[in-house]
């Protein structure tokens, strides 16, 4: 029998995820107490994400995947201030149908997740209600920290990923097209984002990047707000399109200039960089097995250019906004 969790009930599932919670370096209250405590020396970095399943967790999606993009999700906006992740708290409300099985893939996703990124879960909340929703505390540290303002005209456009995928994996999922290989790719990379937390450690070592902001609701927004916070416009000249998602617009009839730029989901950093700093910026990326791929320039005029196939086109303000 597959029991769900108002069978199992709060206090008994309470006591399971208890069991799970790890503890930080150093703390003096045992997982489970009324907080968790850390030493801690340096600058501290915080930040928090929710996810929804009627809006962020599409048909097709399994829990265990839907946990760790949460756990991605807070990561990625600590990596994109140069910082790695120390904790995490882990809040949930989630429907009392909601069979135990689902429950357990969905925990064992944030843990996946977690260790990935080098943090541990520490606590959180509990709650029940309509669907799933995931609120993500991510405590993190930093050396030193990367602003989204600081780019300046003649500073180097920088990505550490190409772009694409992600929304041609929600397009596949939205569709219903998970039997078709080219389609498996695209959820696959859909389904299990990366925040960026190596490539953002090496490249604060390197006093190259001038700003800095994750891609999470997508190429174009990100663009816009670099632009809007420094003042500058961007010269995309060479755009970061992702092979798989130029198979699948070309498949499947979907225009690949929206999945590069309107997609979101990436979780990669758009960074300007000091132009004398760049190729040292590369090679710090490399070194950790990461990528960082030039794509354009800072400019003072306040647009935003890309040079597409069929020439240069202004990129239009679109992207994933939740009202």
């Amino acid at each position: 029998m597959n029991k769900k969790l108002k069978d199992l009930g709060e206090r008994r599932l309470v006591e399971w995820i208890v069991r799970r919670l790890e503890e930080c370096e150093g703390a003096s209250l045992p997982p489970g107490d009324d907080a968790a405590d850390m030493l801690f020396r340096g600058r501290l970095l915080v930040s928090c994400d929710m996810l929804a399943a009627s809006t962020d967790i599409p048909p097709g999606m399994n829990l265990r995947d839907a946990g760790f993009k949460a756990i991605t999700s807070a990561t990625s906006d600590i990596a994109a201030k140069g910082g790695k992740p120390i904790a995490y708290l882990v809040s949930l409300m989630l429907p009392p149908e909601l069979s135990l099985e689902g429950f357990e893939d969905l925990w064992e996703g944030f843990e996946a997740a977690a260790k990935l990124y080098g943090g541990r879960i520490v606590g959180g909340d509990l709650n029940s209600g309509r669907e799933i929703v995931i609120d993500v505390v991510c405590i993190g540290e930093a050396e030193r920290t990367a602003s989204r303002l600081g780019a300046r005209p003649g500073d180097i456009l920088a990505v550490t990923g190409e772009f694409g995928s992600q929304a041609a994996g929600l397009h596949a999922l939205l569709a219903g097209r998970l039997e078709d290989p080219e389609a498996r790719r695209v959820v696959e990379r859909f389904s299990r984002p990366m925040a960026r937390v190596r490539e953002a450690l090496e490249l604060a070592k390197t006093s190259a990047v001038t700003a800095s902001i994750d891609s999470s609701d997508g190429l174009a927004e990100s663009l816009y707000q670099l632009s809007e916070l420094n003042d500058v416009g961007f010269v995309v000249d060479d755009p970061p399109v992702s092979a798989e998602a130029e198979r699948y617009a070309e498949k499947f009839g979907v225009s690949l200039f929206d999945l590069v730029f309107y997609g979101g989901e990436e979780y990669e950093l758009v960074l300007t960089l000091r132009p004398k700093l760049a190729g040292k910026a590369v090679e710090a990326v490399e070194s950790v097995g990461g990528r960082l791929i030039p794509i354009g320039r800072v400019t003072e005029e306040k647009l935003i250019k890309v040079r597409w196939a069929d020439g240069w086109r202004v990129l239009e303000r679109r992207g994933y906004q939740h009202f």
